[in-house]
């Protein structure tokens, strides 16, 4: 019988943002699904980059094979610091294959240290494959040594978002779904799209979709700040919580789900938008960073993703957002890079390089 490879998926739990727990859901079931297709047998287990006593990293990563990090944006210095407080025990064991999967890299204005760090990781002699979610030239200058697997432009894992979990969209929704988000996220990533204008966009939006007839609703993706922001919103507009906002979200399970109750969804958060597309849901984007544009370019929906400049045209909004209902996704180029997508996790699963 052969021998199990045993993997160790790296997630990111720190703030309630349940997007980044999708990922390393979606991670895990991608890899049982190559395990599968090559016929090789795995055992994945999932630790927090986290984790702040080094007893239970050197526990972890004990016995393990191949450590992959599910993916996500990588352009904190102080995360980047920790994946290598990490790969100090990493190197310990030589026998530990190590997978970056879909990361995102900044293309506008990295910063300097970010930029070290990211060439320190990539380049590791441990490290076998890198990927990305947003542009592979980019994510390219990082790495100078070669590695046995080029690097690819490949999806965000939460593109199965609805396989990993079992979940279908309600086909007989009528609800929008309005994804709010922190109000000051703009002016932070260096735009003149200050709270106010925030605020004053979702209510200008709410107005729009009931002058048009349509049943709305508030969501996060369980960050408790926003979940207030929301309240805070309804309360405004003397809007009933129970029918404009409902429960908070506390796992990425309920984020999924909660998703899947919506006809359309009109969302700040990126992995809101994945998670919708996943479930064959229309989703309009409200740019803050260029990650989702990166993201919608790959499924062909950049006309579907709005900058700021034009968010305070909140009939704009509403007109996408019911072109997109109109024109669905064009499943055949996203299913293409979905397989392509799967080329990278069995590569992973069946890679022997590293004495397994």
């Amino acid at each position: 019988m052969m021998k199990k490879k045993k993997i160790l998926i790296y997630k990111r739990k720190y703030k309630h943002n349940y997007g980044d727990l999708v990922l390393a859901d979606c991670c895990r079931y991608l890899l049982y699904q190559a395990a599968d297709i090559c016929k090789t047998p795995i055992r994945v287990s999932v630790a927090n980059v986290y984790e702040k006593f080094d007893f239970l990293i050197r526990l972890w990563l004990k016995n393990k094979d191949a450590v992959v990090y599910p993916g996500g944006g990588l352009n904190s210095a102080v995360f980047n610091e920790m994946l290598l407080h990490i790969f100090t025990f990493i190197e310990q064991r030589e026998q530990i294959a190590v997978y970056f999967n879909a990361v995102g890299i900044s293309r506008v204005k990295p910063k300097k240290k970010n930029i070290v760090l990211l060439k320190e990781l990539f380049n590791k002699p441990q490290v076998r494959q890198v990927t990305t979610r947003g542009d592979l030239a980019q994510m390219k200058k990082y790495i100078s040594v070669p590695q046995p697997y080029p690097p690819r432009l490949v999806f965000d894992a939460a593109v199965w978002a609805g396989e990993a979990y079992g979940i279908q969209k309600d086909s007989a929704s009528q609800v929008i779904g309005i994804g709010v988000i922190n109000p000051d996220i703009y002016q932070r990533n260096g735009s003149e799209f200050s709270e106010e204008d925030v605020v004053a966009m979702y209510i200008g939006l709410i107005g729009e979709l009931e002058k048009r007839g349509y049943e709305w609703q508030l969501f996060t993706n369980g960050l408790f700040g926003e979940y207030r922001f929301g309240l805070r919103i309804l309360k405004m507009l003397r809007k009933s919580v129970r029918r404009h906002l409902g429960f908070h979200i506390l796992s990425a399970r309920s984020l999924v789900k909660k998703i899947s109750g919506y006809r359309a969804i009109i969302a700040a958060r990126m992995h809101a938008n994945i998670i919708a597309t996943s479930l064959d849901i229309p989703s309009v984007g409200l740019v803050w960073n260029d990650k989702m544009n990166l993201f919608a370019q790959m499924i062909g929906c950049e006309a579907r993703y709005i900058s700021v400049e034009r968010m305070k045209d909140t009939s704009y909004i509403a007109d996408v957002m019911e072109l997109a209902i109109k024109e669905g996704y064009d499943r055949e180029s996203m299913d293409a890079m979905k397989a392509a997508t799967m080329e990278t996790y069995c590569n992973i699963v069946t890679d022997n390089g590293r004495n397994l």
